[in-house]
């Protein structure tokens, strides 16, 4: 009897499903663009699999993507639209990568992200890229290894993240950059080639919300050399000389094997500050195809030259982002967290690209193949 009555009064406590959203009855959005018109509207691209309805009337599932676009004063506007168009409620749920044109992506990225940001059944680990010309471009390339672009675009980003191609670049990582003051981020940055192949330019550079400039795909590979130590590229090439008649042989190809990188940051003066990066690695030649790399003096004298690059390529890209006005490296936030009285009393807009951004670059060739 205590049993059957306790029994009962714990289905009294149970609750139902009184928010549950079945399939059939809406469109899940899988990947989405957004560019901007001749207007100055915002033009929503999605690639949706949703609802369909059958002889009866009633909504079945079908996994035949749509591509559909419409146009609105804001994003949630534009999305509002979009729902007039399918059959189902639209639901970002399931989105894989968010991509935005360059144009918008110059102007204020967070105002095209605050609908996701507000949503509760949006996903922060979709994926943001920059796409240069329109972002709508990227939805409509047909790729063989897979039918559904969402698919491919995503997985196409993951890989890149897991080669240490790019940084990871979702929108839970924008958003904390976003409100964290004294650091930047950066997204990367696209190109449809033609109806069959999307590319990697490299990543865009921003400044707060805004993208302020670009690197291409070697150069991030630098960026990412002088990031944090989780973060170390496998493999790169570079050249360490001019002087051979044959192309292929001023070149060569490395692996990281090791790298120790710090970061410094020293008070000059009140509210004056340098930062400086020491960057250690241990090397593995891969490919060299002059070879000679049996001969020792010929490994040192390709250790000094492939030293002497990275540290001319690493100066160059802080440079850059330097012009970009793009902290990517937090430097801010580390004197805001060290020196508060100082970061008080700066503009760090304009203080950021006035700072001495030194690095030193200290190479060793452990590794050249079997070939001895």
């Amino acid at each position: 009897m205590k049993k059957q009555i306790l029994l009962m009064i714990t289905l009294c406590l149970l609750t139902g499903c009184w928010d549950e959203r079945l399939v059939k009855d809406i469109n899940l959005i899988y990947s989405q663009a957004l560019d901007k018109t001749d207007e100055g509207l915002i033009e929503t691209t999605i690639v949706t699999i949703g609802g369909a309805p059958n002889e009866s009337g009633a909504q079945v599932s079908t996994q035949k993507p749509a591509i559909i676009s419409a146009v609105g004063n804001t994003p949630r506007d534009s999305r509002m639209n979009l729902d007039r168009k399918v059959s189902g409620e639209l639901y970002a749920s399931k989105n894989r990568v968010t991509l935005l044109s360059q144009e918008l992506a110059e102007d204020n990225i967070y105002s095209l992200l605050d609908v996701h940001f507000r949503s509760p059944i949006s996903t922060t680990n979709a994926r943001l890229a920059v796409v240069e010309g329109d972002a709508k471009r990227a939805l409509h390339v047909k790729v063989a290894e897979t039918p559904l672009i969402s698919n491919y675009l995503g997985d196409l980003l993951l890989g890149l993240e897991e080669v240490e191609s790019i940084p990871k670049a979702s929108m839970e990582d924008v958003l904390s950059s976003l409100f964290d003051k004294g650091t930047d981020f950066v997204l990367p940055l696209m190109h449809v080639i033609d109806h069959e192949n999307v590319a990697l330019d490299g990543v865009a550079l921003f400044d707060n919300d805004h993208m302020s400039g670009s690197i291409n795909a070697d150069q991030t590979l630098r960026l990412l050399l002088m990031d944090i130590d989780r973060r170390v590229p496998r493999r790169f090439n570079t050249r360490v000389t001019d002087n051979e008649e044959r192309r292929i042989n001023n070149y060569v190809t490395i692996d990281v094997e090791e790298k120790n990188r710090t970061l410094k940051i020293k008070k000059e003066a009140p509210k004056q500050f340098s930062a400086h990066i020491n960057l250690d690695l241990l090397l593995n030649v891969v490919e060299y195809p002059k070879d000679t790399l049996y001969i020792e003096k010929n490994v040192i004298k390709l250790n000094e030259e492939i030293q002497k690059q990275l540290q001319f390529e690493c100066e160059e890209v802080l440079r850059i982002i330097q012009e970009a006005n793009c902290d990517y490296y937090g430097i801010g936030k580390h004197i805001r967290a060290h020196h508060y009285k100082d970061w008080e009393a700066m503009n760090w807009e304009e203080d950021y690209a006035n700072i001495p951004l030194t690095v030193s670059v200290q190479t060793k060739v452990v590794y050249h193949g079997i070939i001895n």
